[in-house]
């Protein structure tokens, strides 16, 4: 008789288990995606431009060439799961019919170690963003990981930031896109 209590209680602790490891890799695969925040702290950061990244053909292209416009700017890598995943959502979001003629340039700059993982991974996509490659970040742009998503506006403060992956194609994220696009520049 404690036999057949000890069997049934492991059998029911092997399905709890079992039960356990299913629900995490739900939540981890299909569960709820978190929501772009795009939140201020209310402290208004200058960007920094003074910095060049690598095009895909390892050429250095100046950020400074952005400068005076909207800057949707993700940093990522080929290798991080949470990156990949978040992509599709920002090619959706710059493919937005509102912020088409828009001074908004989607910059996805990789901490990859070299340009092939991207050059792989964006082959056949046709996505409206620019993809460059950095071998080092100006310390705004520095963060505890990645991805991390920083919102600039024209007149060059960092207007929204964003840690962790989010689905950006929400309708709000393009609204605030589209009113941050036509805020005046500051010449000064």
């Amino acid at each position: 008789m404690t036999e057949i209590r000890t069997s049934n209680a492991r059998t029911w602790w092997l399905i709890g288990l079992a039960f356990c490891i299913f629900w995490v890799g739900y939540l981890a695969f299909f569960g709820p995606r978190r929501r772009a925040l795009l939140e201020n702290s209310g402290m208004s950061q200058p960007a920094s431009y003074d910095w060049s990244a690598l095009d895909l053909n390892d050429q250095p292209v100046s950020f400074s060439k952005f400068k005076g416009k909207t800057v949707f700017l993700n940093i990522w890598a080929t290798w991080c799961g949470p990156c990949v995943g978040e992509m599709p959502s920002i090619a959706r979001l710059a493919e937005d019919p509102r912020l088409r003629n828009k001074p908004i340039e989607f910059v996805c700059v990789s901490t990859d170690s070299s340009s092939e993982p991207v050059r792989q991974f964006i082959r056949g996509k046709n996505w409206r963003m620019t993809f460059l490659r950095a071998e080092s970040l100006p310390l705004v742009f520095l963060t505890d990981g990645i991805p991390s998503t920083f919102v600039i506006a024209p007149d060059g403060t960092i207007a929204a930031t964003e840690i962790g992956a989010a689905e950006w194609d929400e309708p709000r994220v393009a609204t605030f896109l589209e009113k941050l696009s036509l805020s005046k520049k500051d010449d000064g």
